[in-house]
């Protein structure tokens, strides 16, 4: 399912009549001071109402006609009025936006003179409820040379959650009402998220196929944790036979197929969002960092000196938002080709959601910021405001880099940035986006769930529905197998959970074995080796060794056998084979010396 949009964009013209031969410059002959009021209804419809108090600071002057344009397609109810006398607007509407014009009905004369008139519709594109959650976006007002001030109240319903994020802050709030002042505003989008968290439910199908005549071990990838959101396994059939985490934290699941069989999996998945991320790194930022045939910063085109000066996340999204257009022809085909970041860089005019990714990836990158591209689900309700590129199943592709600041990866998108002209998705994401896929390390691998088709089967493989909230179980590790190889003990990890496990493992310092302390990531229904060093060794005898082993601060005891440097059987033995080596030696030695004494005697 797409989840509604979030975005207003403001263009404000004013059409005028002069008395005089002199056109140029009658923008400049008003002063206009603008209110916007948007009052949001528990449905999710925001009502938008604009206050325009215009001024003449000429006495030739007067306008006659006055233009809105406004960067989305859904308006209700819409209504004007001049001096409150109702008039009826033209409203044009265009690919991702709507323009409402109309002629005054008062022609207003004379310097100083007052001009009061409003318009104000319904729409579904400023606020996007989503479950739990609300995600409101109001655009920036774009002034001009008439503006004096502007200003913004946000009212909400009562009752509604607390805000996770404001941007900027407002300058009061007054019970269910917040208030924007243009000098707090200056020239920016108001961003605010309510809500911490979102579940949904998601079904996917996989298709699986061999058409050879050998087994064929083939894996699956499901949707793993990050740093953002939380995955619960509710139920896959048919089973796996195994689970594994990759390095990029990918959850892979492993079928073995028949020969020239077709296998159907379906996994049930909660996912919980939230909309700030952990401070969550089991990753080598390091590896990260390469170059390849997607992400190929080796090439000229990254000379430029445009490029060689992005140095921080920040400039490098901001280059990539004002470098590409997104082609929305390019989007609706079929097929459409995976282009490296210096193609992309080419024909920037015609940029889907991978291209925006794989530049931001690749400038990054060559800068020395890991990043890597995420693909998945992102809900959608306008596909002209916010676009899914990848057509299996709608989904969606945008870029994290890792913050070693704050010693995690942080989502951004792009794409959406540069179709809702300006949203902030850099310093704030939102619940929409669901991750599928996690590609640091290979471009192209694994594929995204959707994109397992078997023949000619085009069926829809991907279903998310927001849900309720739900209690997620905690995973519990237990302790497996345990093997000392040399210096070395390798302790079994399991996690026999339908939900991934991230925690700190720390080990002790006793007599025999050195503190330890590991960040460990575990896949559902899978186990992971900890190895630990043995500092000292008992020299013939084993020693059983009550340990202490932390998970995420939780102690526990647990009782390793420490092996000897020497087995005492192996040992015993050897000594024993040299003592009666040695006594048939001196034996015979003796025998040789007494009988070349007797030979001396004769």
């Amino acid at each position: 399912m797409k989840t509604k949009l979030c975005l207003l964009l403001l263009f404000l013209s004013t059409l005028f009549h002069f008395t005089v031969t002199r056109p140029v410059q009658a923008l400049a002959k008003f002063s206009t001071n603008y209110q916007v009021n948007y009052t949001v209804y528990p449905s999710g419809v925001t009502h938008v109402k604009f206050l325009i108090n215009q001024v003449n600071n000429l006495s030739v002057v007067y306008a006659t006609e006055f233009s809105l344009s406004v960067n989305h397609t859904r308006l209700e109810n819409i209504r004007v009025a001049d001096e409150n006398a109702s008039l009826v607007p033209n409203v044009i509407r265009t690919r991702n936006g709507s323009i409402i014009s109309f002629s005054f009905l008062n022609k207003v004369v004379g310097k100083d003179k007052k001009h009061f008139f409003t318009i104000e519709y319904d729409t579904t594109d400023v606020t996007t409820k989503v479950g739990n959650t609300w995600e409101i976006n109001i655009p920036k007002l774009e002034p001009d040379e008439n503006t004096v001030d502007h200003n913004i109240i946000l009212t909400l319903p009562l009752n509604f959650p607390q805000p996770a994020f404001i941007d900027p802050k407002p300058s009061a709030i007054v019970n269910n009402n917040y208030y924007f002042s243009g000098k707090s505003l200056g020239n920016r989008h108001i961003s605010a998220v309510f809500g911490q968290e979102q579940y949904y439910r998601v079904i996917l199908d996989y298709h699986l196929q061999n058409n050879t005549k050998k087994k064929s071990i083939q894996k699956i990838a499901l949707p793993p944790d990050t740093n953002y959101q939380k995955v619960l396994i509710e139920k896959i059939d048919p089973r796996p036979e195994k689970f594994e985490t990759d390095i990029d934290g990918n959850w892979l699941a492993t079928y073995t197929v028949d020969p020239d069989e077709k296998l159907d999996i379906k996994a049930n998945l909660a996912i919980k969002v939230s909309f700030l991320p952990a401070t969550k790194n089991n990753s080598h930022p390091e590896a990260f960092l390469q170059s390849n045939n997607i992400w190929d910063y080796d090439n000229p085109i990254f000379t430029i000196p445009d490029i060689q000066s992005l140095r921080t996340p920040k400039a490098i999204y901001d280059f990539v938002v004002d470098k590409f257009t997104y082609d929305f022809n390019k989007v609706s085909k079929l097929k459409t080709q995976k282009l490296s970041a210096s193609e992309s860089l080419k024909q920037p005019e015609s940029a889907i959601c991978s291209d925006f990714t794989n530049t931001f990836i690749a400038i990054s990158r060559k800068a020395g910021i890991p990043a890597r591209e995420l693909q998945g689900f992102a809900l959608s309700e306008n596909p002209d405001l916010k676009p899914l590129s990848l057509k299996q199943d709608v989904l969606h592709s945008w870029p994290e880099f890792f913050d070693s600041e704050k010693n995690t990866w942080v989502q951004i998108d792009p794409t959406w940035a540069k179709t809702t002209q300006g949203i902030d998705y850099f310093n704030k994401l939102d619940f929409n986006h669901i991750v599928f896929v996690i590609h640091g390390t290979d471009p192209n691998m694994p594929i995204t769930a959707g994109g397992y088709k078997n023949g000619d089967n085009q069926n829809k493989d991907v279903s998310v529905e927001p849900i309720s909230e739900m209690e997620f179980p905690s995973a519990q590790i237990a302790i497996g197998e345990i093997k000392q190889t040399d210096g070395v003990i390798s302790i079994e990890l399991k996690n026999n959970n339908p939900v991934g496990f991230f925690g700190s493992i720390n080990i002790e310092k006793n007599q025999y074995i050195s503190d330890n302390t590991n960040q460990v990531t575990i896949a559902p229904f899978s186990s992971e080796p900890l190895r630990i060093g043995v500092n000292h060794r008992p020299f013939l005898n084993k020693r059983l060794v009550t340990t202490i082993i932390s998970i995420n601060g939780a102690r526990y005891e647990q009782r390793i056998q420490i092996e000897p440097l020497f087995s005492p059987v192996p040992l015993f033995s050897g000594i024993g084979g040299l003592f009666v080596a040695g006594t048939f030696l001196t034996r015979r030695l003796y025998l040789r010396r007494r009988q070349r004494k007797t030979t001396l005697h004769r």
